[in-house]
């Protein structure tokens, strides 16, 4: 047998175990080396792994990126997509450019609508309205439509050219470039005064070659400044049931006016009942038989002549159903046409009345009225009551009280021939008045006493009125106050305080002559002289002032004449210098007029002191008290006594 064993020799030697424990320990920096090692390791692997995945085909095996196929980019194309999208977008800009320079021109509106007319007109004056379409560009403007909207109380006449549709629209075929078209349009507008009246102007047009319709509005306002009229209604304050109650209605043209035919209606509760009406003769001694009435409630009234007339309207309260009642009076200008009658309201007033129920019937009038009035500074009131048994039985132990309320009276002039006073009170009884003692059924009596109004310097600011009543009592109860015992209420207010100042010169306040002519006037030569109006007014606002002066025949006009507001005008024919003002706001200062006169005297005229203005009257309507006011100057003479310069006797030389 063979041995093929080989001979196994042991190495002697330090073993694994001790060539271990002999081996010295790493140092921190080789640990630390070793680390960054195992790092930089782990990083390679996942960069390896990302790569894989990177260069990896559809079946997951490895592409060998030497034999790639590069496909180039085909950037020609986007660029042509791009060069085509912006020549779209500049042809876009091109044309929209173009169309609107066509269209706008260098920045002006395309199409200009616009409306002339008067601003201010009076009720029932007849003018235009003017509406102009101009096309103030390079192109036509096709199919335009416009369609006004008047003011509710516009009364249309006519059109130049006619309308479309229904007298408010107008279609137009065509407006060339630079081109217009105008609409005239009659009409009248029939309104209170002080109303504003817009007419709407739309118009609807089509550019050419455009499919898009444009719009264009425009307006248009207008003031009605003046009815035409001067009237005014009044009446008590109160109303006893079942007794006759009366409104008084004042009216005259002015001279200006287009209103002369139109009825009057009154609005009414029903338990209210008009009565009998009265036409009082006009102030030139006709009559008013041109009022006739149509109904229970409406009087029409034809051909108003510039004379005062006067219209008195009775009604009585049936029964009592509240404390006060309204009744509402309305002026209508009635208009026909195709589609009817319709009626334009031109002015209208609520009287409001307090109702009153009672056995005594007493009633309070001052200065021969029983309505509110106005009143001036130092003036008297004299006061009437009147008092009447309307029941069926004997009335007992009367006791009557005046009741006065204001600081505008002086108490001191109080003048009444009996009464007790107290306070802002005057009483009667029978101790006063015997009969007042027993009153049979309709018995009746008149008490009258009057007081004055303080002058202007010994009124304190702020009282402006006095309001006076009468109540009673009977049985000799104490007089309570309430509805059920009292008389209609009367309301005075001050009047503004007016004035005219009126001078004639030769001389202005620098000694510079404003005349010319010999000084004191001489027979046979012409001495000119300068006339100063000067108008104050610081209450309230003045309606239709008017300053008149009735020049003598030897005064004649000279011209050079100038006025701060209103009409300054000289008739001729009468010889009359008339300003008017329709309106004076408390807002108007330095109101003033001026002209001149001159005369040349005769030998009849020597050694004589002329009158150049005899009388120079004044007159305006108080916007708040209704009152008209009248104040006449005291006469002009050659002495001229407001010209300290000229020192002249006033003798004709």
């Amino acid at each position: 047998m063979t041995n093929n064993n080989k001979e196994i020799k042991i190495k002697s030697g330090k073993s694994s175990l001790s060539e271990f424990v002999e081996k010295k320990l790493a140092s921190d920096e080789e640990v630390q080396a070793f680390d960054d090692y195992l790092e930089s390791e782990a990083r390679d692997e996942a960069i390896e792994e990302s790569l894989t995945e990177i260069y990896q085909d559809d079946n997951g095996q490895r592409v060998n990126v030497k034999k790639l196929d590069v496909k180039k980019e085909r950037r020609w194309l986007k660029w042509l997509v791009s060069l085509m999208v912006g020549l779209i977008l500049l042809a876009g800009a091109i044309y929209t450019g173009s169309y609107l320079y066509l269209l706008y021109g260098s920045g002006t509106q395309a199409v200009s609508l616009g409306i002339e007319g008067k601003k201010q007109i009076a009720a029932g004056e007849e003018f235009f309205y003017t509406v102009s379409f101009r096309n103030n560009e390079r192109v036509a403007m096709k199919d335009i439509e416009i369609k006004l909207t008047y003011p509710e109380n516009f009364v249309f006449l006519a059109s130049e050219p006619a309308a479309s549709e229904a007298n408010d629209i107008w279609r137009l075929a065509e407006v060339g470039a630079h081109r217009s078209a105008t609409i005239k349009i009659k009409g009248k507008l029939i309104a209170e005064a002080g109303t504003t009246q817009i007419l709407l102007a739309d118009a609807r047009y089509l550019p050419a070659n455009f499919s898009s319709q444009f719009k264009k509005s425009a307006s248009r306002e207008t003031t009605i400044n003046d009815i035409g009229l001067n009237i005014l209604a009044s009446s008590a304050a109160s109303a006893v049931v079942g007794e006759e109650s009366e409104i008084i209605i004042k009216y005259k043209a002015k001279e200006i006016n287009y209103l002369t035919n139109w009825q009057l209606t009154i609005d009414h509760p029903d338990n209210i009942e008009l009565l009998k009406t009265a036409a009082a003769p006009a102030t030139n001694g006709t009559t008013t038989s041109n009022i006739k009435q149509t109904a229970a409630n409406v009087w029409q009234f034809n051909q108003i002549s510039a004379n005062e007339q006067e219209l008195k309207i009775k009604f009585k309260v049936k029964e009592k159903k509240d404390t006060s009642v309204d009744l509402t009076l309305r002026l209508e200008q009635k208009v026909s046409d195709q589609a009817g009658d319709k009626y334009y309201q031109f002015w209208s007033k609520t009287l409001s009345y307090e109702t009153r129920q009672s056995g005594l019937n007493i009633n309070l009038i001052i200065n021969g009225s029983a309505f509110n009035q106005g009143i001036d500074f130092g003036q008297t009131l004299n006061y009437s009551i009147n008092y009447a048994n309307k029941s069926e039985a004997n009335l007992k132990d009367i006791i009557i009280m005046a009741v006065l309320e204001g600081d505008l009276l002086d108490s001191s002039s109080l003048k009444t021939a009996s009464g007790q006073v107290s306070d802002n009170t005057i009483s009667w009884s029978k101790n006063e008045i015997p009969k007042l003692a027993l009153l049979a059924p309709n018995a009746e009596g008149i008490i009258d006493f009057s007081i004055k109004i303080k002058p202007a310097s010994e009124v304190s600011v702020g009282s402006s009125q006095i309001k006076s009543y009468v109540q009673f009592s009977l049985a000799g109860q104490e007089i309570g106050a309430n509805e059920t015992n009292r008389s209609n209420i009367i309301v005075n207010k001050i009047n503004s305080d007016l004035s005219l100042i009126e001078q004639v010169c030769y001389f202005n306040n620098d000694n510079f002559p404003i005349g010319s002519g010999p000084l004191p006037p001489k027979v046979g030569q012409t001495t000119s002289l300068k006339v100063y109006w000067v108008i104050s007014n610081n209450l309230h606002e003045l309606a239709d002032l008017t300053v008149v002066s009735q020049l003598p025949s030897y005064v004649s006009w000279d011209n050079k004449n100038s006025n701060t507001a209103g009409n300054l005008e000289y008739d001729e024919q009468s010889n009359k210098v008339i300003w008017q003002i329709d309106r004076l706001p408390l807002s108007a200062s330095n109101v003033k007029a001026e002209f001149n006169i001159k005369i040349t005297p005769t030998s009849s005229d020597l050694n004589k002191i002329l009158v150049l203005l005899p009388a120079t009257l004044v007159s305006a309507t108080d916007s708040e008290t209704q009152t008209a006011i009248t104040k006449t100057m005291t006469a002009q003479t050659t002495k001229l006594k407001d010209d300290n310069i000229a020192n002249t006797d006033g003798m004709v030389e």
